[in-house]
């Protein structure tokens, strides 16, 4: 199928129900994963393998209100659900998290939506839109040109996941930002500038999709709101 031909990209995020909450990083849950089921198609997409070859990490291991979730876009799809299926159990240092139940939550990209139709997400992990580089150039500008920047910057991120997966945007693309402070957060290991609130867009975006840097570790995860 050629890019002209793509009009939207199914996704996944399965959330697993555990024996009790989750308390551990994504990295340590990853580790996990790749220590636990070594044999599972699932682990060149978690274990750094792909990081040559593909921009967007097709499959995203999360944390969200203590519960093991992983999200899975493309190629990544039919990954998770088979993971969803065979996933029992995870070891962690001395720990044993035995999984009770999952729940699979479909939707998709689509660029392709009727004109003048707006969607409007919630960032429900912090959105880490600045890196190091332009940080400084962010704090520099005034509250209007801050918005500006950010709407634009969001803009950016969107086209690039349309780039990466071969979807076509038959319009101009728009991004609205309501952050509940236009002062960003700084992540120290990083030394990057994080937001979180809301925007609205006329793309279709799927649920549990990560937009901006940190995506690996969970950060810049969005809802339908």
């Amino acid at each position: 199928m050629s890019a002209q031909q793509l009009e939207s990209i199914p996704a996944i995020c399965v959330r697993f129900t555990s024996d009790r909450p989750i308390d551990v990083t994504p990295y340590l849950l990853k580790g996990a994963i790749i220590n636990d089921y070594p044999a599972h198609g699932i682990l060149p997409y978690i274990n750094g393998d792909l990081r040559g070859q593909v921009s967007y990490p097709r499959v995203q291991v999360k944390v969200l209100r203590q519960q093991l979730c992983i999200f899975g876009v493309a190629e990544g799809y039919d990954l998770v659900m088979s993971f969803r299926d065979v996933l029992k159990q995870l070891q962690i240092d001395d720990s044993r998290f035995l999984i009770e139940g999952h729940e699979s939550l479909p939707s998709e990209f689509d660029f392709q939506v009727p004109k003048e139709t707006y969607y409007r997400y919630k960032f429900i992990t912090p959105w880490v839109a600045l890196n190091r580089r332009i940080l400084a150039q962010f704090t520099a500008l005034v509250p209007s040109e801050r918005v500006t920047f950010l709407n634009r910057l969001l803009v950016q991120n969107i086209l690039f996941l349309a780039r990466e997966f071969g979807l076509v945007v038959p319009y101009n693309l728009s991004a609205r930002v309501k952050l509940q402070s236009l002062s960003p957060r700084v992540v120290e290991e990083q030394g990057s500038g994080s937001f979180k609130g809301y925007f609205t867009t006329n793309v279709r975006l799927p649920d549990y999709l990560g937009l901006g840097n940190g995506i690996t570790k969970g950060l810049g995860t969005i809802v339908a709101i």
